[in-house]
């Protein structure tokens, strides 16, 4: 009987342990703070694109851009930059998440108002490709259209600080 309890507590320890591979992403503290996208490039074939991101503006205004990501209830906030005549600024309250379906990670989020509730009735939000993550930079690919051609906009974050402040 002894044996038994044995075995059953050493199988019971085995099969708590989390299993860790090299390919997994840092969790949701990862993202704590205030981040800016320092790049942005298309990923296409040869020919001029035009990207409107989160329907809200031109990729160009999303370089240089400020977003604030808080952890412990999901939510934050993006303000585009003013880079030139076509871009003006705007700040968006968000909520977002992580994906992962078929490994394959993804950031999530939605448009929110200030109790942190989804804006869109029907529910819908955006979903990046997470290329990268650690603790002071994200890679992410964002899928757009143009003209009926589909192509990627890939978005590098880089940490500002550890600031909250939406």
């Amino acid at each position: 009987m002894k044996k038994i309890v044995s075995i059953f507590i050493v199988f019971f320890l085995f099969s708590c342990g989390a299993s860790k591979s090299g390919s997994e992403l840092p969790g949701k503290r990862a993202l704590k703070g205030t981040w800016e996208i320092t790049d942005i490039k298309f990923k296409v074939a040869e020919g001029i694109y035009k990207a409107f991101l989160f329907d809200a503006a031109d990729s160009a205004c999303f370089k240089g851009s400020e977003w604030v990501f808080i952890p412990n209830n999901a939510s934050g906030s993006f303000t585009t930059n003013v880079s030139n005549s076509t871009c003006s600024m705007v700040n968006y309250r968000i909520i977002w998440s992580f994906f992962e379906s078929d490994n394959i990670k993804s950031f999530q989020f939605k448009y929110a108002d200030e109790r942190n509730r989804p804006q869109s009735k029907d529910k819908t939000g955006y979903r990046a490709t997470i290329n990268s993550l650690s603790e002071s930079n994200m890679t992410i690919t964002v899928p757009s259209m143009y003209e009926g051609k589909a192509f990627n906009v890939v978005m590098q974050f880089t940490k500002k600080s550890d600031n909250l402040n939406l």
